[in-house]
């Protein structure tokens, strides 16, 4: 429902963790929505009652073979996401979409949360 209470350019929202950012563009709402969900995900444990269904959740994380190749986390791509008002914005510069998205996204991460790299 349209009103006056949308989000604009210039907002600054409070993500769960603390963090604020300055809304630059409103178009990249998803990663809101995302930073906030990894925060709660890093404060998470997989609950199940089925210790098969544990088991086979672990098994597949190691076995589905999935392709996937490694992109860059170019960290000098992050003076375009500080902001005057707030802890970030919420999108960079106009060259890398998907590193600068990553790079916000990173700062909803724990970094007490590793990852078991086998």
């Amino acid at each position: 429902m349209i009103s006056g209470k949308g989000m604009r350019p210039g907002d600054i929202v409070t993500a769960s963790n603390g963090k604020t950012i300055e809304v630059n563009n409103t178009d990249a709402e998803g990663r809101l929505t995302l930073a906030d969900a990894l925060v709660y995900a890093c404060n998470q444990g997989v609950f199940t009652p089925n210790d098969d269904l544990a088991k086979e959740l672990f098994q597949a994380s190691e076995a589905s073979g999935e392709k996937f190749w490694r992109m860059p986390l170019e960290e000098s791509y992050w003076e375009s996401m500080k902001s005057g008002v707030a802890d970030m914005v919420n999108t960079g510069g106009r060259q890398g979409g998907a590193i600068n998205a990553a790079l916000f996204l990173k700062q909803f991460v724990d970094e007490k949360v590793k990852v078991d790299a086998r």
